[in-house]
């Protein structure tokens, strides 16, 4: 009796267990389908609801209108031609008269200066009325005394007695009153002019300060004269000398201070005491050479 109880209760304990196997399998193949339409449920509404967008058609292309010709140039017209520049041109110096006046009537000209004034050709009160005040510079350098010409108020003077006027030195020398006025015009030595060169040569002049008596001032004058070279300078004869002497203003100065001499050193490449304190720098008015 008691092997049939317990066997009883194992074969009712085996179907409980089973039909809860069973049970379980039974509830997962049934409630997979319920769960996915629930999910789906929302999706499917929310797509009822949606507007229907329909895709907007394609923009036709735009016809492409053909280049427009390129517009024809324009003919500049010519310009107009540039009026020609006038070129003034210098006032001629009055030439020389044939008669001659008495340079000597005028205070400050005595026989010798007059001599050296007919000698570049100024013979005339008219020709000395005419000068600028750049003349005047010139030609008192020329005779040696810059700054006379003004002082002594030559042209003032030439003015009057160009119209046949007369001033008070003008009655003094007619009246044989002025010694320095009396005699007959004499220029003196004029000299003769060197050979020169017309323009500076392809490497420049030499440095003619390292000439004793040449500073800067003086060599321009050189220059401008056409004197460049050390060998120019140390072929001078005395005749040459004394031109260069009275073109500078200072007559004698070459002679008295040996250019000659100085310059044929030089030429050869040699140096003197002079030129040896230029190029040290203790002589402010030259220059050192440029090397």
């Amino acid at each position: 009796m008691t092997m049939f109880i317990i066997q009883s209760l194992l074969l009712m304990a085996i179907a409980y267990i089973l039909g809860c196997i069973i049970g379980c399998v039974l509830h997962r193949m049934f409630a997979a389908p319920e769960k996915a339409a629930v999910a789906a449920a929302p999706i499917a509404a929310a797509a009822a609801v949606a507007p229907k967008v329909e895709p907007k058609p394609e923009p036709k292309p735009m016809p492409v209108a053909a280049p427009a010709p390129a517009p024809k140039p324009v003919a500049k017209p010519a310009p107009a031609p540039k009026p020609k520049a006038k070129v003034s041109k210098p006032k001629p110096k009055p030439a020389a008269p044939a008669q001659k006046d008495d340079l000597k009537r005028i205070k400050g000209i005595g026989p010798q200066n007059e001599g050296r004034l007919n000698n570049v050709g100024v013979t005339a009160f008219a020709q000395i009325a005419a000068w600028s005040a750049k003349d005047q510079r010139e030609m008192g350098n020329r005779l040696a005394f810059p700054g006379r010409i003004e002082r002594e108020e030559w042209v003032k003077q030439a003015k009057v007695l160009a119209k046949g006027g007369t001033t008070a030195f003008a009655k003094r020398v007619d009246k044989g009153e002025v010694d320095s006025s009396k005699g007959k015009a004499k220029a003196g030595d004029m000299g003769k002019k060197p050979s020169v060169m017309s323009k500076a040569p392809a490497g420049g002049g030499d440095n003619l300060t390292l000439i004793d008596g040449v500073g800067n001032a003086l060599e321009k004058k050189l220059f401008a004269l056409g004197i460049y070279k050390f060998d120019q300078i140390a072929k001078w004869t005395a005749a040459n000398e004394t031109w260069i002497g009275n073109e500078i203003g200072f007559p004698g100065r070459p002679e008295r201070e040996n250019w000659v001499a100085e310059s044929k050193v030089l030429a050869k490449g040699g140096m003197t005491e002079h030129a040896k304190r230029v190029e040290r720098g203790e002589i402010t008015s030259s220059r050192k050479t440029k090397k």
